[in-house]
């Protein structure tokens, strides 16, 4: 019996002969129009044919293209001249064909989907009945020649009324989900806000305990349901009040909560949940906020509204110049997410784009977290090994990208490699979750790979968390290698989620060879490029990075734009040969109670605070220890040591850390200047030479103040390379650091469409370091 895999191939040999002969008639209709031999160019002119070429040959089993059919046999790549048999119409109906082919197709199996846009009436499931195998893997790719497919979770608007001027509506029919975003012609569009910058609240304190006001705090009581606003920023007659949205601003967290009443006498605003409770968590005194979509403010065009409180719904979008909604495409999430696997191995998906996931803010509102790990993805893969996702697009989300959780099988992680992912709502991939009760070695994800990927201009609806690019949890053996993470409101990698010294399964993991990049742009505070918090743990590495751009929020109370960032409690990190240059607060921090941590060979440049902060003493009088050596410390600005931090010398210097080998320069030709404090972090003891410093600590005893002579130091060059001669490389040991290798070494095709930003930043100029 002839299965499919010999059909495929014996059409392809059909093709082949059918292709030959057409050569030969072409060569023919040469020979007689052109003559050989001195014959007649005027004789006999064959006239090419003119029926359309076949689609590209393709070795695929089976077909989806958007105008199939699922009762066609998927075995063609478009529909034969009879509408009698073509490709499939669904995904899910060639996940059918294949589970129930799997056993007589002999080799690997492929699925090509033409181009196309595929809107999902529900999300995309694999389980293990989708698995391949090491010796016959399954690959779902973008048909060869094709536009990249497009796999949506969202519906198109159409049936628009131009109502006046630039002002268009639609009646939604009753089966479309709530939403809260739009995207038209591919970009995104925003909700009326109320201001163009940020408005500022206050906590309210109560002096005794009552629902909602029962955190201690200060002499009262502390609200979790309710701020405290200036006169006139907010009103109680907003239209559908309860779909008014308040974007609180925390510190690396932020809250998108509901409206339940404005109370204008008193200047108070009540909530229809809670926000979470701590010290940097919650209303905090003089902190920014938002208000977000109130139909009173739609005024400006891009801008759009849904109204819920009619029925039917009515969407009201307000048109740039030269826009139509008519013939334009607006598109809006409907589905939480788009495929979700579980338990799925040897699976590739190729060459494909995935699109608007929808996560709506609940009825009691969405309380910020850190790294948001209770946000769904858009793409969730869990338990499962050997899964790739090669040359994918993930764009225009609401909530994370894509997520990796659960066991892999021992050695055998999963793979992102030259891919895009860009316009997330949240954040682009998540690797693990936070430490749980319960977890293991074996139980957390593992063995992930992401290389050659771009992820960009996160944090479109939740800009919080410490390091939402790439964000790895309580997960072990992952690589992150030749990614350009850039344009996040809060930084660029996280390393584990546990300052609090709990048990984490966070170990040897590489973030190697990465370009991390203008980043916090002034809307959250307390980030890095590479944030880490991996208690209890060893093996783990920051290497060969290059690290630049990152501002923290300006607002009195922001802080914490920094370059390589070990925050408490992190362990047995080397940190080895990375460029950190142009960073608001401080280039390398070393936080309370990390110890064991290792940095050696790297670049710390322009950073406005300091280059170097240890953190504060902790319980058991403490502040961290750490190996410093072979550095380049370069600034221009601001001290070398950030305070307020710990360097309460002689009595804990070097048996607490180990510094030595280093460079120092003041670009200013200043002097360099070390301090010591006394037991208050942020009360100087004493200011020294390095010599004094020397003398005094034991620290240092081979570095040296010297001009490192880098090549073209400072905006517009940024060139840290090292001419010949340097100091660094002639006496203290520093191997020059190449950034030929850093980033995508691919070529990787970007969008055409930038993303808008989505908060007022306040970023930092090149000139402002």
């Amino acid at each position: 019996m002839l299965n499919v895999a010999d059909a495929v191939h014996g059409r392809k040999s059909i093709n082949l002969i059918i292709n030959l002969i057409a050569l030969a008639v072409v060569l023919v209709s040469m020979t007689v129009l052109f003559g050989c031999g001195g014959g007649s160019s005027s004789s006999t002119v064959v006239t090419p044919p003119t029926s359309p070429p076949p689609p590209p040959p393709s070795s695929a089993n089976y077909y989806v293209a958007t105008n199939g059919n699922d009762s066609f046999s998927g075995t063609l790549p478009a529909p034969n001249s009879a509408g009698t048999d073509g490709p499939f119409k669904t995904i899910t109906k060639a996940q059918q064909a294949v589970e129930s082919a799997k056993s007589t197709i002999t080799g690997n199996i492929t699925i090509g989907i033409r181009g196309g846009t595929y809107f999902l009436s529900a999300p995309l499931n694999f389980t293990s009945a989708d698995s391949g195998s090491s010796s016959q893997t399954i690959t779902w790719e973008g048909y060869p020649g094709d536009s990249m497919p497009v796999i949506s979770g969202g519906q198109q608007v159409t049936g628009w009324t131009n109502t006046s001027g630039n002002t268009w509506t639609v009646k939604l029919p009753s089966s479309f989900n709530a939403f809260e975003a739009l995207y038209y012609n591919g970009q995104r569009r925003y909700r009326p806000l109320t201001s163009s910058g940020y408005l500022f609240l206050n906590p309210v304190i109560v002096s005794s305990p009552q629902t909602g006001c029962e955190a201690a705090y200060e002499s009262g009581y502390r609200c979790t349901d309710r701020f405290s606003f200036s006169p006139g920023d907010l009103a109680a007659t907003y239209y559908d009040i309860n779909d008014v949205e308040i974007v609180s601003f925390e510190n690396w967290t932020v809250s998108r909560m509901r409206l339940q009443s404005v109370d204008t006498t008193n200047d108070i605003a009540y909530l229809t949940g809670d926000v979470s409770t701590g010290q940097y968590y919650g209303f905090l005194a003089g902190h920014r906020y938002l208000v977000d979509n109130v139909k009173e403010s739609l005024s400006q065009p891009g801008q759009w509204y849904l109204d819920q409180g009619t029925t039917p719904w009515t969407l009201t979008y307000l048109a740039n110049a030269g826009e139509n909604p008519s013939s334009d495409t607006v598109i809006v999430p409907q589905q939480s997410q788009l495929l979700i696997a579980n338990g799925l191995q040897y699976v590739t998906f190729s060459d494909l784009q995935f699109s608007h996931d929808d996560y709506v803010v609940p009825a009691t509102g969405h309380p910020g977290e850190p790294g948001e790990t209770m946000t769904p993805a858009a793409i969730s893969i869990n338990g499962s090994s050997n899964v790739t996702f090669s040359g994918v697009t993930v764009a225009h989300t609401q909530g994370w990208g894509l997520e990796f959780e659960g066991t892999a099988a021992a050695g055998a992680g999963n793979e992102v490699t030259n891919s895009l992912l860009y316009d997330l709502g949240t954040g682009g991939i998540r690797l693990g979750q936070i430490p749980a009760t319960g977890d293991s070695d074996s139980t957390v994800a593992q063995n992930n790979t992401v290389t050659q990927s771009m992820v960009f201009s996160g944090g479109r609806f939740l800009p919080g968390g410490e390091g939402t690019g790439i964000w790895i949890g309580s997960s072990h053996n992952n690589t992150l290698s030749n990614d350009d993470v850039h344009d996040f409101y809060n930084g660029a990698i996280e390393l584990g989620q546990s300052p609090s010294g709990g048990q984490t399964f966070t170990h040897d993991n590489s973030i190697q060879s990465n370009k991390l990049y203008d980043l916090g742009q002034g809307v959250t505070s307390d980030m890095g490029c590479v944030h880490a918090a991996s208690s209890n743990n060893s093996g783990n590495q920051i290497s060969n990075n290059v690290c630049h751009d990152v501002t923290h929020d300006p607002s009195p109370g922001g802080y914490g734009g920094n370059g390589i960032y070990l925050d408490g409690n992190t362990q047995n990190v080397t940190v080895k040969s990375n460029i950190v240059y142009r960073v608001s607060d401080t280039a390398l921090f070393l936080n309370t109670g990390s110890i064991g941590n290792t940095v050696t060979n790297n670049v710390f440049a322009y950073a406005r605070l300091g280059l170097i902060r240890r953190g504060i003493l902790d319980q058991d009088g403490t502040a961290g220890s750490f190996t410093v050596t072979h550095n380049i410390f370069y600034y221009d600005m601001g001290a070398l040591q950030r305070l307020p931090s710990i360097w309460e010398c002689p009595a804990i210097c070097t048996s607490q850390f180990t510094m030595d080998y280093n460079v120092y320069w003041n670009a200013t030709g200043g002097a360099v200047t070390f301090v010591t404090t006394t037991a208050s972090p942020d009360a100087i003891a004493e200011q020294l030479s390095l010599a004094s410093w020397q003398a005094l600590t034991g620290e240092d005893v081979h570095s040296v103040v010297a001009n490192p002579e880098f090549t073209a130091p400072g905006y517009p060059s940024d060139d840290y390379s090292l001419m010949s001669g340097s100091p660094a490389t002639a006496t203290e040991g520093f191997t020059a650091i190449s950034t030929a290798q850093v980033g995508p070494t691919v070529s990787l095709a970007t969008p055409s469409t930038s993303v808008p930003e989505a908060f007022p930043l306040q970023t930092l100029q090149p000139s402002d370091f």
